[in-house]
């Protein structure tokens, strides 16, 4: 049977979410770690670079889906009970509450912002530290994030391989390729990310809705953000004439 150009389309994006970015991001991983570590000015053109890698391959599975060329007859809805729906609500506003709290108190206490700047330590060559990063990260990026990797590991990946496989293992499998597509980050960074994964798919399917997962992910990325940000930011803040003058005495 031929081919259509719609479904090549659609093969080429999962080449590009199984094997690609892996393999790119495996490739790129230690450059671009040690170019931010050398240079964490460069952190707002990398975030803007994410954002239009993020945007392109989901701009072209909407196409797909909208003009009825993807194999998978919907991206943004799964079958689910009521209850599920209702508790993953429940979730979201109980998790902003409690987030919100979280970041209040590294706001006030200099001693929660010391020991959450040390813990950040590892991943602060990509995390925000000064408020234009923070303003890039915890808005386009974090949207992007949540919006995007959803619609294509969720959404789109993840129900696919639903199709092929039981959806435990479509679960699995989808985060696993999430984590993998985060080896950038290293070893950590990919086991991280595919436990994330694996929380934002049980989520989607326990509660039957994309655009609660996408919710759920803008919030988690927003937080490390902002996390980040009131944690690091005296690190950023010019130490003014006297300050100067003691560190120097």
């Amino acid at each position: 049977m031929e081919t259509t150009p719609m479904q090549l389309i659609e093969w080429l994006l999962l080449a590009l979410l199984i094997v690609l970015a892996p393999a790119w991001e495996f490739r790129r991983g230690p450059a671009y770690r040690a170019r931010l570590q050398a240079d964490p000015a460069g952190k707002v053109a990398a975030y803007r670079t994410t954002c239009i890698q993020l945007w392109l391959p989901t701009l072209a599975l909407l196409a797909l889906y909208w003009t009825g060329g993807l194999s998978v007859a919907e991206l943004t809805v799964r079958d689910a009970p009521e209850i599920g729906r209702l508790l993953a609500v429940a979730v979201l506003i109980l998790l902003t509450l409690y987030l919100a709290a979280s970041l209040r108190s590294v706001a006030r206490d200099p001693a929660i912002r010391k020991q959450t700047a040390d813990a950040l330590q590892p991943l602060a060559w990509m995390l925000p530290a000064t408020r234009r990063e923070a303003i890039w990260f915890i808005g386009p990026v974090s949207l992007a994030a949540g919006i995007c990797e959803e619609l294509l590991y969720r959404g789109f990946l993840m129900q696919w391989l639903d199709g092929v496989m039981p959806i435990w293992g479509a679960m699995i499998l989808s985060s696993v390729i999430f984590g993998l597509m985060h080896a950038y980050q290293g070893l950590a960074g990919v086991i991280r990310t595919a436990a994330i994964g694996l929380l934002l798919a049980g989520f989607f399917v326990a509660s039957g809705s994309l655009l609660l997962s996408i919710i759920l992910h803008v919030i988690i990325d927003a937080y490390a953000g902002a996390l980040s940000w009131l944690a690091r930011r005296e690190e950023t803040v010019p130490a003014g004439p006297l300050e100067a003058e003691q560190r120097h005495a």
